[in-house]
């Protein structure tokens, strides 16, 4: 899970490459070493509710009633955040989830899938983020299994922007596209996936994935650079 700095914060620059990249600065900046970047970041190491996690569906207990969705504004931009393609829209789409009201920030990719279920990870994982007034933070995960096109990626890769811009949806998306038919899911507490890896975040990874074709999942891989997913945590 990916979130856009508060304006005037000063952000230090992390990346996904793994202890075996080619790239030494950008190795150095990897998931294994975000707690020592800053003290800002020290949760990712510290922390003791870090996500992503595998999930377990033997032991953990299903949610089949999943949250209560109102997406009803469209998604309107795609913007390149240096770490994913993200997605935003206008006001007014809600979960609601154990009796809070959370509202969709934004919406999110990574390529392969940062939760597991059953030690299996999935292609992609679609983040909708949302928060409270008061600062909660809750996010809806999505697995994309590789299967049939996806009209709904068609349009967001066909709007790809390039690097540091973004692009503008041509007549919107309706987030209710980009979520599986059946809600039923696991909840867990957890964190975000990227720095600072703040605690807690209410997780809801749903039990059903979409599909998009193989070709989809390489055009994003290929705009995206490489793998934007942090490895397991728990």
């Amino acid at each position: 899970m990916a979130t856009s700095p508060a304006p005037g914060t000063s952000v230090t620059e992390w990346s996904y490459a793994s202890e075996s990249a080619d790239d030494t600065n950008a190795r150095a900046n990897g998931p294994e070493h975000w707690g020592e970047l800053t003290p800002g970041y020290a949760e990712c190491a510290a922390g003791s509710q870090q996500s992503p996690i595998d999930i377990d569906s033997q032991s953990r207990t299903l949610n089949e009633a999943g949250p209560k969705l109102d997406y009803h504004s469209p998604l309107l931009v795609t913007r390149d955040t240096g770490h994913t393609l993200q997605i935003e829209g206008a006001s007014g789409n809600t979960m609601t989830l154990d009796g809070t009201q959370y509202t969709l920030s934004q919406v999110h990719l990574h390529v392969p899938s940062e939760h597991a279920i059953d030690g299996k990870r999935a292609a992609m994982e679609i983040h909708l983020v949302h928060s409270t007034p008061e600062g909660k933070l809750a996010v809806l995960a999505v697995l994309v299994e590789e299967g049939h096109d996806n009209l709904a990626l068609s349009r967001l890769l066909s709007r790809l922007p390039q690097r540091g811009l973004s692009e503008t949806l041509t007549s919107g998306l309706s987030a209710n596209l980009l979520l599986p038919r059946e809600h039923a899911g696991w909840q867990y507490s957890g964190s975000l996936t990227t720095p600072p890896c703040s605690e807690p975040v209410t997780w809801f990874v749903m039990q059903t994935p979409i599909e998009a074709s193989q070709a989809q999942i390489d055009a994003y891989h290929e705009w995206q650079g490489g793998e934007n997913a942090r490895p397991l945590q728990r």
